[in-house]
């Protein structure tokens, strides 16, 4: 069973933008990774701020860190109830929207966040 996703975000203000308004998580915690810590961890040497949000199954540890990733296939899939109304809400707030058009089942639907975290949304 899935616990919680970690993933590293550049953008604070993706935090309440996507995370909070766009996906409709809410925050259970912050706090500060301190330094010793994460480099036991995931051999960084950096002290970084934690923020956990929940939502439905999903649970989500953002990472807000300046290092940047490089484009990788790596992505977390959900499911909502209204995949349109999501679309449009992404595009108002300025995050991009990739939708390739199927003919014989739903849309490829993807939306990223501002430091380039990958959505792939499917109907519930």
């Amino acid at each position: 069973m899935l616990e919680h996703i970690g993933i590293t975000i550049n953008e604070e203000s993706d935090i309440q933008a996507f995370y909070k308004d766009l996906l409709g998580l809410k925050e259970v915690n912050k706090f500060d990774l301190y330094k010793e810590l994460s480099e036991k961890l995931f051999g960084i040497s950096n002290e970084v701020s934690v923020t956990h949000l929940s939502g439905d199954d999903l649970f989500v540890e953002l990472f807000l860190t300046n290092r940047k990733q490089n484009p990788v296939y790596n992505h977390i899939c959900i499911s909502v109830l209204n995949r349109d109304s999501l679309v449009k809400k992404a595009e108002s707030g300025g995050f991009p929207v990739t939708q390739i058009k199927r003919e014989s089942r739903d849309d490829l639907l993807f939306i990223r966040d501002n430091s380039g975290n990958i959505f792939e949304i499917k109907s519930r």
